[in-house]
């Protein structure tokens, strides 16, 4: 299995890293609203694995939230947009393997693209499962791109090729049904996906292959110059053959998924 995701910093993407992944506000209010719905007001949750706040933040709005992550710099970049947005911000500094919680604290745990980078993220559902109260929900937050869109191509594609180019990179089983399996093997039982928002972002392919030249898109922030180099010698005459006009602006579609699931805090 890969480590590579493991030793994967933040340190120099974080001050962009809500830019990049950018959620406009009126769905974000959307996606804190549907938290909030789910797991009641006022709620005491954690986000596991806070990052930069884009997920933790709306949902600090209207419930009892704490972020919780290691890398100091996301926390500093999570604070200053809870304080942009005049939302409090309440944070901890700990890992998903060991949170600086008591067993049975939360109502609910959310998390986003976290599992599936962490060589031992079975460990860290337990660790999950520990803090929840018995009663507690467990969130799987996922970020929706339409896949048929020009973006959505043109991303399986830069992954088909990055795993050529940098095979390291390859996510962990997580990032397949092993992640689900091991939920139910806890108890864990899931309900039908939940679409907390949605949002259009107008954009051209070949803005983000401009993006990813510059390392700051997903596809590439975490690789190396040589790497990204690599990719998009491969990535951009596929492209330029592969779409009509890379530089017609498309309306993409994005959505957020919450996948709650119960049963895995008792």
């Amino acid at each position: 299995m890969s480590k590579a995701y493991n030793e994967m910093s933040y340190v120099e993407i974080a001050a962009i890293y809500n830019d990049i992944n950018n959620i406009p506000l009126d769905a974000a209010v959307a996606l804190g609203e549907s938290v909030a719905e789910l797991i009641g007001k006022g709620a005491k949750i954690m986000d596991f694995g806070g990052g930069a706040g884009r997920i933790s933040v709306p949902i600090a709005a209207h419930t009892n939230m704490i972020a919780m992550d290691i890398e100091h710099h996301m926390l500093k970049a999570s604070k200053k947009l809870a304080e942009d947005r005049g939302i409090p911000a309440r944070q901890a500094v700990g890992t998903v393997l060991q949170t600086p919680f008591a067993t049975n604290t939360f109502d609910a745990v959310i998390t986003t693209n976290v599992l599936h980078q962490i060589e031992f993220w079975r460990d860290a559902l337990k660790e999950a499962a520990r803090v929840l109260k018995p009663e507690g929900t467990f969130i799987i937050g996922r970020d929706v791109l339409d896949e048929e869109s020009g973006a959505g191509q043109l991303r399986s594609q830069s992954r088909m090729f990055t795993l050529d180019i940098a095979p390291e990179m390859h996510p962990t089983d997580a990032a397949g049904p092993a992640l689900f399996q091991e939920i139910q093997r806890l108890g864990g039982q899931m309900t039908r996906p939940i679409v907390a928002c949605s949002w259009i972002e107008k954009v051209s392919v070949a803005d983000i292959l401009e993006r990813m030249d510059n390392g700051i898109h997903n596809e590439t922030w975490s690789l190396t110059r040589e790497q990204i180099d690599a990719l998009m010698a491969k990535v951009r005459p596929w492209a330029e053959s592969h779409f009509d006009d890379i530089h017609a602006v498309e309306d993409v579609k994005w959505e957020f998924h919450l996948y709650p699931i119960t049963g895995i805090g008792k």
